[in-house]
């Protein structure tokens, strides 16, 4: 079990604006080294969002070296080990667009995602996010400090290893039917499952009847019942729908309520992403045609049939896979036609 854990933080939306990064080597199963980078981003600027995010303010790293003066430190320090990160997508978008800015060649790498990991070994917690996972895993750690979370992915990682009784991560990935992603000379390619979908050993996921509820005799086999209340980290998911705009241009429609925040944040969430959100009512009314519809829970009939109505051909999301497109949206969300 060698890997070593990554983390970023970044002084506002755009990719290369990495103000922090750690990174934690893990060998035979143990943590044996860390090291933490304080950075000063180019341009020389924070946004108030981020800053409230990590609380990395720009007097902390005015004095401190550029990405590019630090690269070759941090590649000695990575060797040539996997990277693991938490929403990996992010992570490694961050590192690519550091070397890009400051004309360094992008090494081949070879990278995996905690956050598919989590979700293989734990089908049923229904939040995925470092925080929730690392709650119900009893992981205490402080969010939003690279070291901390770059720590934090690291226990996950070697938790859901126990978990599948895998002694290596090469027979983790390959016991929970994961591809494991890459960049460099050859393009990048994100992790992901492989097209034999794996059905976790450690815990059923119950199989709902059409109506939504649990089969009869079902509900004794969920081995990890799911959250009261869902956890979402709506923070660090509007600084990454604010960096990747991936929603820019597409007109969005909001309908429903949503388990896991407020419609009026789910809005929100979506305009951070670049798109133009409507209602279904309004939408109705508009000229231009929606692209996207996310659908929560309809409580009222009459938005139904408006729903059906007006976004009866547009492509439809629930929750869930909004989240899920937000969180590996730098190479994935673009599938809108």
């Amino acid at each position: 079990m060698d890997f070593t854990a990554i983390d970023f933080e970044t002084a506002n939306r755009r990719p290369d604006s990495a103000c922090q990064l750690a990174a934690v080597v893990v060998q035979g199963g143990k943590i044996v080294d860390q090291r933490s980078w304080l950075i000063r981003p180019r341009p020389f600027y924070f946004s108030r969002f981020n800053i409230q995010i990590h609380g990395i303010h720009p007097e902390q790293v005015e004095n401190e070296p550029e990405f590019g003066c630090l690269w070759p430190e941090i590649e000695a320090f990575l060797g040539n080990r996997c990277l693991v990160a938490h929403n990996a997508a992010f992570d490694i978008k961050v590192l690519t667009a550091c070397l890009a800015a400051h004309r360094k060649p992008i090494p081949d790498l070879h990278f995996t995602c905690t956050r598919l990991i989590a979700k293989q070994t734990w089908p049923s917690w229904g939040r995925y996010g470092l925080k929730p996972i690392a709650d119900r895993l009893d992981i205490r750690f402080r969010h939003h400090d690279a070291l901390e979370d770059s720590t934090a992915c690291a226990k996950v990682l070697l938790t859901a290893a126990i978990r599948n009784d895998c002694q290596s991560l090469e027979s983790l990935e390959q016991k929970l039917k994961i591809d494991r992603g890459s960049t460099g000379r050859g393009g990048y390619q994100g992790a992901r499952m492989s097209r034999r979908r794996a059905v976790s050993r450690t815990t059923a996921r119950p199989i709902a009847s059409q109506s939504g509820s649990l089969p009869p005799g079902q509900l004794d086999r969920v081995a990890e019942p799911p959250v009261d209340t869902p956890h979402v980290d709506l923070h660090r998911l509007m600084l990454r729908a604010e960096m990747v705009r991936s929603l820019a241009g597409k007109c969005v429609v909001v309908t429903g309520a949503f388990q896991s925040m407020s419609r009026e944040q789910m809005i929100l969430l979506v305009e951070r992403a670049g798109g133009t959100c409507q209602t279904a009512q309004r939408q109705a009314t508009q000229q231009q045609p929606a692209d996207l519809e996310i659908k929560g829970h309809v409580k009222d009939p009459r938005e139904a049939a408006g729903r059906v109505a007006s976004v009866q051909s547009v492509v439809t999301w629930s929750e869930d896979q909004f989240l899920e497109q937000i969180a590996v949206s730098v190479s994935t969300i673009h599938r809108l036609s």
